[in-house]
């Protein structure tokens, strides 16, 4: 004599009743955390860059890639020559809207300079005429040479 056909269960709806769909859920969920780990640096970043706020190495973002794509600028960087960069900064106006950037931040023009210099001189070595590097790395104002080491 056969057997009766094994009866199926009634699942409620939404209710996984195999192991497929369970893999097919663990698979959309590690899917969706995939892509939001994604998408969400990546609009974060957007809001960053076009609010002004994003800044690389200390200079603003959008400026930066500005000089990025000067290829004078860009080539002076490469090679290391600072005042070279420094001069084409001026040219192209960088170093005021850099200044622009940090106003609000630092009120006192030669404290702002001294900021703006300080950077340069990090990125690429250049050291500004009226500055000079003391002991740690730090460009002081030449004229102040007696008080600040």
């Amino acid at each position: 004599m056969s057997q009766p056909a094994p009866r199926r269960l009634k699942t409620r709806p939404g209710q996984p009743n195999s192991a497929k769909n369970r893999s097919k859920n663990q698979t959309q969920r590690l899917v969706t955390i995939i892509y939001l780990s994604i998408l969400l640096p990546i609009s974060i970043a957007i809001i960053l860059f076009s609010s002004g706020i994003l800044t690389i190495g200390g200079i603003p973002a959008s400026i930066a890639i500005e000089v990025w794509q000067d290829k004078t600028a860009r080539s002076a960087y490469l090679e290391g020559n600072g005042k070279k960069l420094h001069n084409r900064l001026n040219e192209m106006g960088i170093e005021e809207r850099i200044k622009a950037f940090y106003r609000p931040r630092i009120p006192d023009e030669t404290q702002l300079d001294q900021h703006i210099h300080q950077i340069l001189y990090d990125r690429v070595g250049y050291v500004g005429d009226a500055y000079r590097v003391n002991s740690e790395g730090v460009l002081v104002l030449k004229e102040s040479q007696t008080s600040d080491e």
